[in-house]
């Protein structure tokens, strides 16, 4: 009986056939799910339990197939930053556009500064590099990092005890210096909130309400307007503005590109803040006054809708191709794309998702549906061949080798950079070219969960084995205690100097910060105010993909440029 009980353990625990691997992967992650929704005082590691789970299974001599738990690894990986791409390319694109470049070079010296203590180190401590590479991405709490570190060290290693014995201490150094990494973070923002005050009561310069809309009445005293055709205005801001509704003699109008204007006539007109000091210039008085008129009363037969495009067809078609006005005599004055709002300009490209907020009288809307497609079931079920031709074209992009002077080898884009440089250009570019690249924001959630588990589940498992005596034997507690200065160090010195010699927001660099360093935890505790302001959020999806990228490339560059530092 007691060998027969022996003989079971050992078939669940360490037997290392392709079915305990599964078996022992799967409740590894669903323990440390399970963990991640447990918060102390708001605080809680997420899906990074799963991680330390995995450690704590191998530490008690639990043991899977090595091949197998890689390429499961790798695979959730490639999963989880696919996914990701796709989700914030379109925003990433916009954002950028608008007001990413500063957040964005902010964010870049900010990992400059990781890498510069980095290097500090290596020249003062005894620590090879490896550690250090495997506490910077702790640090920072960068796991994409450190594997594409890994993926860098196989390459430049030859002798497989070498390359086992370097890898396996970047997952342990992230491992101990992650905690850390997150509450660094949060420790820093806390401090810089009591630092400067005054600057959580301000509104953003850089993100916020430049590109956020409005819907304003303007009343046409510009005498060179008289008798001007809607397109010629349309020319003159470059289409930044969208007249939505004309108030003349006591009628609605809904106004074409043929519609003349005339002095005395009232316009509803939608377009960003940043534009409306040019729009009075423009049509010569703003009508700001306690009771304006009501375009929604009932004599007006005009409604305001909006619309889902779900129909294939008008994926990736120009607005101005659906020529909306004259079919339809609608005005379509903003689009929503995941959560942001974008005026309606004419060489605007629908995707799939977009919702249209459309004015015009009821019955012309609804035509103007039928075309668009506004029915939910179509979105329901992801277009599945998009992802995995992404994945696939991901992984081709990842395994280009790059030859760059000095470098021992030559440097890919990994498993980490391939994937989510095809992923943004997927999710942004794609309907360009028919492609539907839609996931519901709960399907994509669902597909980054599965992937991240998968991959720090495998990374756990395979690395935990070594983890306590490194943490009490070893060089673990120097880990920690340099993590730390790599979290905090660099994270309070760009925060002090944006917010004492700039105009950015605390909220505004709190995203910004969070964004560079991987901390969506710490984000949720900055988003959570009581102001709901998106400027956190907006900055942190502006800087997070270009920051996982450069943290990415540089881990496999100083690898390949120092391999004999490993």
């Amino acid at each position: 009986m007691d060998k027969a009980m022996e003989s079971a353990w050992e078939a669940v625990w360490s037997s290392g056939t392709p079915i305990q691997t599964i078996l022992l992967l799967c409740i590894v992650c669903a323990i440390g799910v399970y963990l991640g929704k447990a918060k102390i005082k708001g605080f809680t590691l997420g899906v990074t339990w799963v991680f330390f789970v995995g450690i704590l299974f191998a530490h008690f001599g639990a043991r899977a197939n090595a091949d197998m738990l890689r390429v499961i690894q790798d695979f959730g990986l490639i999963l989880f930053i696919y996914a990701l791409g796709v989700q914030v390319g379109p925003g990433f694109v916009t954002s950028f556009r608008q007001h990413g470049v500063w957040l964005n070079l902010w964010g870049l010296v900010l990992i400059a500064g990781g890498f510069a203590i980095l290097f500090i180190l290596l020249e003062m401590t005894g620590l090879d590099l490896s550690g250090l590479i495997g506490t910077l991405s702790g640090a920072v709490t960068n796991t994409p990092a450190m594997a594409a570190a890994q993926q860098a060290a196989t390459t430049a290693l030859s002798d497989p005890a070498e390359v086992l014995r370097s890898t396996s201490d970047m997952a342990i150094a992230t491992a101990i210096t992650y905690p850390m990494g997150v509450v660094g973070v949060i420790l820093v923002l806390a401090l810089l909130k009591r630092l400067f005050p005054s600057k959580t009561r301000q509104h953003s310069t850089l993100v916020d309400h430049e590109s956020q809309h409005t819907a304003r009445e303007y009343v046409v005293s510009n005498p060179a307007l008289d008798g001007q055709k809607m397109s010629g205005l349309q020319e003159i801001l470059g289409g930044h503005f969208v007249v939505s509704r004309i108030f003349r003699d006591g009628e609605y109008i809904t106004p074409t590109n043929d519609t003349l204007l005339h002095r005395g006539d009232h316009l509803r007109v939608a377009s960003e803040r940043g534009d409306v000091e040019r729009l009075t210039y423009l049509f010569g008085t703003v009508e700001d006054r306690d009771e304006e008129l009501k375009w929604d009363n009932d004599h007006d037969p005009l409604v305001m809708q909006r619309l889902l495009v779900t129909k294939e067809s008008c994926n990736g078609m120009k607005l101005s191709q659906l020529r909306i006005r004259s079919r339809f005599d609608v005005n379509i004055t903003r689009v929503t794309r995941n959560g942001m709002e974008l005026v309606a300009r004419p060489n605007l490209r629908l995707h799939m998702g977009d919702r249209l907020s459309a004015v015009g009288r009821e019955k012309d809307i609804k035509e103007l549906a039928a075309v668009v497609g506004n029915e939910l079931k179509p979105l329901d079920t992801p277009y599945v061949v998009s992802i995995f031709l992404g994945i696939a074209l991901g992984c081709l992009l990842g395994m280009i080798p790059l030859y760059l002077p000095g470098l021992a080898a030559p440097l890919r884009l990994g498993l980490a950079g391939g994937p989510i440089i095809v992923g943004i250009l997927m999710g942004a570019y794609g309907p360009r070219f028919k492609m539907n690249t839609y996931i519901t924001t709960s399907a994509n959630l669902m597909l980054r969960n599965l992937g991240l588990a998968l991959f720090l589940g495998g990374l756990g498992l395979s690395s935990g084995q070594h983890f306590w005596e490194m943490l009490v034997d070893g060089p673990g507690l120097e880990w920690f205690a340099w993590g730390t200065v790599m979290t905090i160090v660099p994270t309070l010195i760009v925060g002090i100097v944006v917010l004492k010699w700039t105009n950015m927001s605390y909220n505004v660099a709190s995203g910004m910060l969070t964004g560079a360093m991987a901390n969506p935890m710490a984000l949720s505790l900055v988003s959570g105010g009581e102001d709901d302001d998106d400027d956190p959020t907006i900055s942190y999806a502006t800087v997070y993909p270009l920051a996982m990228f450069a943290r990415v490339i540089l881990s496999q560059l100083v690898v390949g440029l120092f391999p004999g530092l490993l």
